[in-house]
């Protein structure tokens, strides 16, 4: 290849579309020429101002990384399909919707809700992700069925009917039992969780349920 052919490839080399035996010529005349290779730093700059990076949205790169199982409630994952009757990839892609604003909906002053629909196990129950602001409280209501709550992230406190409390963290599971009462409180934080509901709940003595899962 003669110094000529080799100052005409150099852009091509910049840019990553020669052939390998035309890239090792190339780089065999760099290493022996300080001028090509002074060029070629030169034809590297021009091509990489011509390429705008682009930087995901917050929720792109979460909805991303939960799509190949990098999202930040992967270690959920497992747990999900199982409260769920769902696959693993499906419990991935719900949890997902944890950090999409659009997912939510301002149910009262601190209360944000998700639906989605569970798998065939749990055709019949309300499923869904339950957001309470710092000291926001989810009101009193009955389990029709029941109930079945995963904290996913922050600290809930649990009161029942005759006033026992119980505090709940990340990773806790609440089970209650069909016919049981409480009021759920976020305490210390933000608190998010995922709920299974088997018939609903009553909140003052009128049934509480979603017309049907949005996701």
């Amino acid at each position: 290849m003669t110094p000529q052919e080799i100052r005409e490839l150099l852009p091509l080399y910049a840019l990553g579309v020669l052939t390998p035996d035309e890239e090792s010529a190339i780089e065999s005349a760099v290493a022996r020429d300080a001028t090509l290779a002074a060029e070629l730093v030169s034809y590297r700059d021009a091509a990489t101002a011509m390429i705008e990076p682009v930087v995901p949205s917050p929720e792109t790169k979460t909805r991303l990384m939960a799509s190949i199982g990098e999202g930040r409630f992967e270690k959920f994952s497992a747990g999900m399909a199982k409260l769920f009757d769902v696959s693993v990839d499906r419990a991935r892609e719900i949890l997902g919707l944890v950090d999409r604003s659009a997912s939510w909906e301002a149910a009262m002053p601190g209360i944000g809700l998700v639906h989605f629909g569970g798998g065939p196990a749990y055709a019949a129950a309300d499923c869904g992700f339950v957001r309470l602001a710092e000291g926001a409280a989810f009101p009193l209501h009955k389990h029709l069925g029941e109930e079945v709550s995963l904290i996913l992230s922050g600290r809930l406190q649990a009161v029942d009917e005759q006033g026992n409390e119980r505090i709940l963290v990340e990773g806790d599971e609440l089970v209650q039992a069909h016919g049981s009462e409480h009021h759920l409180i976020a305490i210390g934080g933000e608190c998010v969780f995922a709920a299974r509901a088997m018939n609903g709940i009553e909140i003052g003595g009128a049934p509480a349920r979603p017309s049907k899962p949005e996701h």
